[in-house]
């Protein structure tokens, strides 16, 4: 396609195949989702040297690249937690984050390893993120099919905030990328935050992250099922919405702790 064409819509499942047979090969992508840009990939080192370019600290765990199908083929939940979420990304159509136990012996899991699925879990709970836009559940259908887990995290530098256009994604990031999407400006980049986390392997769910949506999922929360949330401090208070956070993991400081090797 030459400088000077014009793309009037996009072609998601096209866009969608071309960086699944990167991924599947062996590498990152940049790509977007409606709460920021997102760089991913399925090779446990690459994904290691994701998390080294960005800068994570060790209380950092990789997320997974999810969608409603694979969080419900994944996630071991009851029947009020799924009602919840069922009302938050399919009635409301909301972007939203769900830690949850999950299922062990499912294939998906086979195709990483330990180091990398003690990195991608915490207290035999994953994240998964579901209502990510139409790029993300093409994408995810493939790797659903196949069993392939795709991992990753936000496309920025640790500590500077998601970045919801492209050009905002830092040189570091873009070098260690083989293929990079360019959406414009996503969908929820009037919040400044990424997704509205919410755990749900207590007795009740508790927010981990407040992030885009926030105020809809807090009403709704209460409104249907009279479970009290936080309210938001603000921006300025807390940019990053984080309400809770991991103790470090020892593999992770292991790895930052090491001399560099290029992969």
């Amino acid at each position: 396609m030459s400088s000077n064409e014009i793309v009037r819509r996009y072609d998601y499942k096209g866009d969608a195949k071309r960086v699944y047979d990167v991924i599947k090969a062996g590498g990152v992508a940049i790509c977007p989702a409606t709460i920021g840009y997102g760089i991913i990939t399925s090779e446990p080192r690459k994904l290691e040297k994701i998390f080294l370019t960005k800068q994570r600290a060790a209380t950092k765990r990789h997320a997974m690249v999810g969608s409603y199908p694979i969080h419900r083929a994944l996630h071991v939940m009851n029947k009020l937690d799924r009602e919840i979420v069922d009302h938050l990304v399919l009635d409301l159509d909301l972007p939203l984050a769900v830690i949850a136990p999950f299922n062990k012996e499912h294939p998906m899991f086979e195709k990483l390893d330990d180091v990398t699925m003690e990195a991608a879990s915490v207290n035999g709970t994953i994240a998964i993120l579901i209502n990510a836009g139409p790029f993300q559940d093409e994408l995810t259908k493939l790797s659903l099919a196949d069993n392939q887990p795709i991992l990753g995290s936000s496309a920025n530098i640790s500590q500077t905030g998601t970045k919801y256009r492209r050009e905002d994604i830092q040189p570091e990031l873009n070098e260690i990328a083989d293929i990079a999407l360019d959406y414009g400006l996503l969908k929820y980049n009037m919040y400044r935050r990424s997704s509205t986390m919410i755990d749900f392997s207590g007795p009740k769910p508790e927010i981990v992250r407040i992030g885009a949506c926030y105020e809809i999922i807090k009403d709704a929360l209460w409104r249907h099922f009279k479970i009290e949330t936080p309210e938001d401090p603000g921006l300025d208070a807390n940019p990053f919405g984080h309400l809770k956070t991991q103790k470090p993991l020892e593999s992770l400081e292991k790895l930052i702790s090491a001399p560099r090797i290029k992969v």
